[in-house]
């Protein structure tokens, strides 16, 4: 087996998007490992009794939220460059998943201080000044219930907003949010939804005409640059 400190480190960014936002980070972690492997890519692997393929993710994404900005860092054994490993990666991609890039990294995952999330709300019921009433409810303190871990606290997500803007584009509610994402602080975009849904009463009124859709769009550093 090849020492840890002789492999090459290789971080892979990818789109993941329609049908697959609803599998959970467990499944897809168990999904690139079998994409891995088929694509014939010599990926180091733990010692010990039961050895693992070392791939690492950035923030696990939220059952239900498509993504333009995952990464996932590997190690291989072999050295292969980098258009070659994109290239068998995304012959064995599913449908809705794509490759973006693939190159030698340079910084840590644990850089991430921030993500930024495009959030879109349809529903009959919003209009221009529900968009203003959506911006002035995150301007002030916001108490919402987290659960994590099987616990519950009540945090003020204000708090945990680095940037919101609010807009009413097309009959829709478009809200473009930067919020934390660390271990110390992060936020879950749901309890965005859950906060204007206790607020202001849209998405309570019609689960058929009501829907959301959340878009993970760039994952950033803490000056605000966009992580590579």
């Amino acid at each position: 087996m090849v020492p840890e400190n002789q492999i090459t480190p290789i971080r892979i960014k990818f789109k993941k998007y329609g049908s697959l936002m609803y599998i959970s980070h467990l499944d897809l972690a168990r999904t690139m490992q079998r994409i891995i492997v088929r694509s014939g890519i010599d990926i180091w692997y733990s010692e010990g009794f039961n050895p693992q393929p070392k791939i690492v993710f950035a923030v696990p994404l939220p059952v239900g939220v498509e993504s333009e900005c995952e990464y996932m860092d590997i190690k291989i054994n072999t050295p292969m460059p980098c258009d070659e490993i994109s290239r068998r990666l995304s012959v064995n991609f599913p449908e809705e998943m794509k490759v973006v890039d693939v190159y030698v990294p340079d910084t840590k995952l644990k850089k991430i201080s921030y993500i930024d999330y495009e959030i879109t709300i349809s529903s009959p019921y919003v209009e221009e000044t529900t968009a203003q009433e959506i911006n002035s409810l995150f301007q002030k303190d916001l108490y919402i219930i987290k659960k994590s871990k099987g616990n519950e606290k009540e945090i003020n997500i204000r708090e945990y907003i680095k940037s919101i803007n609010v807009n009413y584009l097309n009959n829709n509610i478009v809200i473009n949010t930067v919020v934390c994402s660390g271990n110390e602080k992060n936020l879950n975009p749901e309890l965005i939804i859950e906060a204007i849904k206790k607020n202001t009463g849209i998405l309570t009124k019609s689960p058929i005409s009501e829907l959301y859709s959340i878009i993970r769009k760039r994952m950033l550093c803490e000056d605000l640059t966009e992580f590579k």
